[in-house]
């Protein structure tokens, strides 16, 4: 008996000592590994070049522009916080802050939190505000995701240094190291850390010789080290206190201290195998002003060799986002973080990856820059031609149907323009004059050729419907190398979509495969399940997360493409149809969704969206429905697609009615066209009711259908009044 307890006794003894060694193991960085993040606000890549420090980094490590966009209207401050948060976040300066604890601070931030801390902590005292403002805001953001995380693994975070401007506390590097209750392990961020210089600005600068010693010390307290290097923040927030030459003598001087700094820390990461990350949460001011928001991000050890960043939210090689950062060092510390909006980066190997992300951050901010005023003359063109067609159609004699054939022509211009677009990028012109020119004369020579060599309108909408859905297809299938660079596709500045089909494309798309399908029925009889083969395709491509990647997209074709199978199937729609059509559409979801999550290595945003929503429940679901309507009002109040939209509407309304008894027989003599136009009704409906940006989606989709509309309507009153009467085809 006592043997038998002896053995319980002893058995009960090793599942403990076996507990806490694993628990001690946990809890002490068992793997060793170290992470320095250094902070070096408001420069771009063309400040770092010349300089060692920063080009040892680029050239040997993994670089790419980031986008820093967060909740709300741009600031620094939200910067600092969408990165600790893993999402784009809301913050201010007045609920962001960093005291080292003392006793006063340690007595007013229990009686703030409840939580006790030490002495050598960093805490934000405003940490409940900076809660408050994240659930209120767009994304629901939490801020101090990445310090808890490395909290509850064990692992152990610290800050030094700050961004102080005379008597403005700027501290906002804290909201990466910190945790959800606002507390940093270990941190230096007070005044003691700078050194008075009459000469700077401010008065004082980072003593980087102090900074260097405190960094030995944090690296053997914690796990991951936060450095704000702070001193071109300090120059950029007091600019307007110096003239042009000073300004950029106290940059370039600063830029070089903080050189000299990054070598020091390059040696060190070489010795001890650091992950080490150099971060640009905000552009300074002239970056804003010539358009070029993306900073730079470098990324140096633990795994990371020379080349470009990439990442599951971009799907770019040398563009990320900011809230990829705090995945990627949860990742390397081993730590899951699919909770988080961001995705862990990686390396994309190239041994020219400075080159690279210097043309690819002057295309894309040329493609930024460029896209609202080419965007906005082409609505404004359309709504014109628009206009003059359904003038035409009330008053075909006016000038004798001498305006007939320029209209016909802008018609045809209006419907290639968007292929036009797609393909402009190849061309790689540089200016804004170049790109507009380009594309002008290139879909007005289209115009003129088609309309002139192309007598049968039905061939000639076949063609170019049938050439701008071909090509936009084989574009998001091989890639969708063109799109990511077309002003009509996405702009990764805004940061809306890196990857696959855009709004813009997803409505000239729905809208040129129903116009193309339309025109080859009204020539031949195609079996009814080729035409929905072909349009299950485009739907595919649309919405396949690893295609298209647009869910609202696939929704929108889903339902148009249907209803178009109905209504040429003569089927009469109903309770039954409608319910059957919305069972099968929840099935093509479900099978997107299932691949997504199962067969992508990239989860796309759709399932980061589902798996966020499945996190946080229906509030989150509320919250995404909550700021996708936002974004329409904003801009249904605010875009010209707006106008382009009302304006086809109107036209739309006023054909039914005049010429009296004039749309009926059009119907009758063109039934498949009657047929695909009250299908691009229902995808404009859908587009509307299922995108974020629905009125942009309503409005390109509805291109195809106003401009086909009008061109039969214009050859049907030309018969009506003979070719001698009304020159033309």
């Amino acid at each position: 008996m006592k043997s038998g307890k002896s053995i319980i006794l002893s058995g009960v003894l090793i599942f403990f000592v076996l507990v806490s060694f694993k628990a001690a193991a946990y809890a002490n960085n068992n793997t060793g590994k170290k992470a320095v993040l250094v902070i070096v606000d408001r420069i771009s890549f063309g400040d770092m070049e010349g300089l060692q420090g920063f080009g040892e980094l680029m050239r040997d490590g993994s670089i790419a522009l980031m986008n820093n966009r967060p909740s709300g209207a741009y600031s620094a401050c939200k910067g600092y916080v969408s990165i600790g948060s893993g999402a784009r976040a809301e913050a201010s300066p007045s609920s962001v802050g960093a005291l080292e604890v003392d006793h006063e601070t340690m007595e007013m931030f229990y009686s703030r939190t409840g939580e006790r801390v030490a002495p050598g902590m960093v805490v934000n005292p405003y940490i409940n505000k900076l809660v408050s403002q994240n659930l209120n805001g767009e994304y629901g953001a939490s801020a101090g995701s990445l310090g808890d995380a490395l909290r509850r693994a064990g692992l152990k975070t610290s800050l030094l240094g700050n961004a102080d401007c005379e008597d403005n506390q700027v501290r906002w590097a804290v909201s990466i190291a910190m945790d959800k209750k606002g507390i940093v392990d270990y941190g230096v961020v007070g005044g003691h850390i700078l050194k008075e210089d009459g000469g700077f600005p401010t008065g004082r600068r980072t003593d980087f010789a102090k900074l260097m010693g405190y960094l030995d010390q944090a690296l053997q307290r914690t796990d991951f080290v936060v450095i704000e290097t702070g001193d071109m923040t300090r120059i950029e927030e007091s600019r307007d206190l110096m003239n042009e030459a000073m300004y950029r003598y106290h940059r370039n001087k600063a830029l070089l201290g903080i050189s000299n700094f990054l070598s020091d820390l390059k040696q060190k990461a070489d010795k001890e195998g650091w992950l080490l990350m150099l971060v640009v949460p905000y552009p300074a001011n002239e970056e804003i002003a010539r358009g070029a928001r993306l900073t730079p991000l470098i990324v140096y050890g633990g795994g990371f060799s020379k080349g470009l960043l990439s990442s599951g939210t971009t799907r770019r090689e040398g563009i990320v986002a900011a809230i990829d950062i705090a995945p990627t060092v949860l990742g390397f510390f081993g730590i899951e973080a699919g909770y988080l909006t961001g995705r862990p980066l990686r390396t994309v190997p190239d041994g020219e990856n400075i080159s690279r992300v210097r043309e690819l951050g002057l295309r894309t901010v040329n493609t930024s820059n460029f896209r609202y005023p080419i965007l906005y003359n082409y609505a404004v063109f359309v709504i014109l031609v628009v206009l003059m067609g359904l003038f035409i159609i009330l008053y075909p004699a006016f000038f004798r149907g001498l305006l007939v054939p320029p209209v016909e022509i802008a018609l045809t211009f209006t419907m290639v323009f968007p292929a036009v677009l797609l393909v402009l990028p190849l061309f790689k012109l540089q200016t804004l004059a170049g790109n507009a020119a380009v594309a002008v004369l290139a879909a007005a020579g289209l115009g003129i050729v088609l309309h002139g060599t192309i007598k049968n309108v039905k061939t000639l909408l076949l063609v170019v419907s049938g050439l701008t859905v071909l090509l936009i297809v084989l574009d998001v299938v091989t890639g969708g190398g063109l799109i990511q660079n077309s002003v009509l596709g996405y702009d990764p500045i805004i940061g809306a979509r890196y990857y696959g089909i855009g709004n813009e494309y997803m409505g000239i798309v729905a809208g040129s495969a129903i116009t193309a399908l339309c025109s080859m029925l009204e020539f031949v009889r195609v079996p009814l399940w080729a035409v929905g083969a072909v349009l299950g395709i485009v739907t595919f491509v649309v919405g396949y997360p690893a295609l298209g990647a647009n869910l609202g997209g696939a929704i929108t074709c889903f339902m148009a493409f249907t209803f178009l199978l109905m209504r040429i199937r003569e089927t009469r729609i109903g309770i039954k149809q409608v319910t059957v059509a919305a069972f099968a559409l929840v099935v093509v979801l479900a099978a997107f969704l299932l691949a997504d999550a199962m067969f992508l290595e990239d989860h796309s945003h759709i399932a980061a969206a589902a798996q966020a929503a499945a996190n946080s429940g229906y509030s989150g679901l509320l919250a995404t429905v909550r700021r996708k309507l936002a974004m329409n009002v904003k801009l249904l109040r605010y875009t010209v697609w707006t106008k382009v939209l009302i304006t086809v509407i109107t036209v739309t309304g006023i054909l039914f009615y005049r010429p009296v008894g004039f749309f009926k027989g059009v119907f009758a003599k063109y039934p498949y066209y009657a047929k695909g136009w009250s299908a691009l009704v229902v995808a404009a409906a859908a587009g509307m009711a299922v995108n974020d940006s629905g009125v942009v989606t309503s409005a390109t989709g509805s291109i195809f259908f106003i401009t086909s509309l009008l061109y039969i309507l214009i050859q049907e009153r030309k018969i009506q009044r003979g070719p001698a009467k009304m020159p033309g085809k």
